[in-house]
């Protein structure tokens, strides 16, 4: 059986990573919890091996984390999944708005990327609207605004 090499690890190499949340996360007060979801790209064809680093999620107003969370390797061109589903549980702060964890964005190629999904729910008494304040930071990367829009309870 072969075994894939890594290239070494950088530290710092992760400022070579394009981080964007993908769609904006809607939830009712009550309703099923949803998920954030968010991909980490190359911005080189080199591989990019930050080593595990931590990763900082603040929800946007009105939405907790649930703690969980899981990510997969997908084809940059298709969206295929090239991997398991890895699923776990992070560390919740602030009364759920925050959610850290480590984990190595390896990519070996920017033919591939990572999406991650990180589980939230809109919070009870939470107000209808759309909020831009929510942020993700991995590692030394540029941080990321975070959106979501909390629905009215008869629309979910």
């Amino acid at each position: 059986m072969a075994t894939q090499t890594q290239a070494p690890v950088k530290p710092g190499s992760e400022n070579q990573l394009y981080i964007l949340q993908q769609g904006i996360v809607e939830d009712a007060p009550g309703g099923v919890p949803a998920h954030l979801s968010f991909g980490v790209l190359s911005t080189v064809p080199d591989p990019v091996n930050p080593g595990d680093i931590n990763f900082a999620l603040k929800a946007p107003t009105g939405f907790a984390f649930t703690g969980w969370l899981s990510w997969a390797y997908h084809d940059v061109n298709t969206l295929q999944a090239k991997g398991n589903l890895k699923t776990t549980q992070g560390t919740l702060g602030d009364g759920g708005r925050m959610l850290t964890f480590t984990h190595n964005p390896y990519l070996s190629t920017n033919q591939e990327c990572i999406g991650y999904a990180a589980q939230v729910t809109a919070v009870d008494g939470a107000t209808p609207g759309r909020y831009t304040d929510g942020e993700l930071r991995v590692g030394m990367a540029t941080p990321v605004k975070l959106k979501g829009r909390v629905l009215d309870p008869d629309e979910d």
